[in-house]
Formats: C-alpha cells, structure tokens, sequence
C-alpha cells in the first residue's frame, strides 16, 4: 500500500492511499475515524488503522473532531462531531460513516478543492476561489461579520415579538380580570341600595 497524504485531527489521523483508499485510526469518539467502538477493548481497537467508508478519495482533510473527503467526482464527504453543524450536513447529528455534502456539489464547472476544519467550524475553498464556512459562530469565525448569522438574527427577533406579544395577552387576561372584580364587587352594593331604596319606599307607604 502506498499513501499519497496524511491528515490528522486533534485526535486522530486519516491517510489517503494512491488507490483511492481512506484509513482512520486514533480517537474513536463521535465517529470521527469511520467507526464507532463499543467494545471493551475500544482503546486497542481505536489504534488498528482500519479503512473509512470512502470510495475513490482523491484528498482528505481533518477538522479537530471531524474529517472529510473528495471524490473522483468531486463530491464532499464528512463524518464525525457534528455539534454545530461542523460538517455541512444540514443537522447536528453525528455520524460515524461519510455523507455526501449536497450543499458542496460541484456547480457550473466549480467545485470543492480544498476544506479545513476548525474546532467546530469548516471552510471550504472552490477551484474558482469561492468560500463557504459553516459550524459555529460564536467568536464570528465563520466570517459572516457579525457572532450569529442570518438565521440567529431571525430567530432573536421572533423570540422577542412573541415575548412582548405574551406579556400583552397577560396585561389583556389581567385588565379584564380586574374589571370583573371591580364589577363583582360594585354589584352587590347596587343590590343593597335597590334594596334600601324599596324598604324606604314601604315604610313611607304605610306610614301615610
């Protein structure tokens, strides 16, 4: 066997042999070196250099906890941590096999030559020169100017119009809850003055 590349994570290693070939060996954990290991000898299982799911690599790329791969066709592959969206998949699972980065397709005669992962972001650069990022966001290290995104920004506006619309509805229920009270307790004073006012009106008959 002859390898063409190697790559490594925080934790794990990947090699790329000449064949098209992917192996993964070290840190085990989220499925970050294609399989996950739940045997009682996992550590001396982790060190076994195994091969990864990948059919015709032609490059591989590490992220602390995460890995990826191009194919001949130049597809993105991704496996491991996932936690924030790190590998391009559309969720936050994590898997321990390589899934296609649908969102990574080549387009128009560009695509994908070269990825590199951070702690918990990605970046990938095209043949053409455009870049793509997508993990978390906190520090703004996915470059989108500002520490939340489009979709945060959205979502923290829609929190705050359902907040003040709930605190309305319970100023609403309140106000309407104290005007029956009000009413409940004018009612009975109404009553006693009909009352009164017709006892009077008795007395004053039969006293003529």
């Amino acid at each position: 066997m002859s390898i063409k590349k190697v790559a490594s994570g925080a934790q794990h290693t990947l090699a790329l042999s000449v064949c098209g070939k992917v192996y993964g060996w070290g840190d085990a954990e989220s499925g970050k070196i294609g399989r996950m290991l739940n045997t009682r000898n996992k550590d001396a299982q982790a060190l076994k250099i195994e091969k990864v799911g990948a059919k015709n690599a032609i490059d591989i790329f590490c992220g602390n906890q995460h890995s990826f791969y191009i194919n001949d066709k130049n597809q993105v592959f991704s496996w491991g941590l996932n936690n924030h969206g790190q590998l391009g998949l559309g969720n936050k699972f994590n898997s321990s096999v390589p899934a296609r980065v649908n969102g990574l397709d080549p387009f128009q005669g560009d695509y994908v030559v070269e990825l590199a992962g951070g702690e918990h972001h990605s970046i990938a650069r095209t043949k053409d020169g455009a870049i793509y990022c997508f993990g978390r966001n906190d520090e703004g290290q996915v470059g989108c100017g500002d520490t939340y995104g489009e979709w945060r920004k959205k979502k923290a506006i829609a929190d705050e119009e359902a907040r003040q619309a709930k605190e309305a509805e319970e100023a609403r229920k309140a106000a309407e809850a104290a005007a029956e009270a009000q009413k409940a307790e004018e009612q009975p004073a109404q009553e006693n003055g009909d009352a009164n006012g017709t006892a009077n009106a008795e007395m004053n008959g039969e006293a003529t």
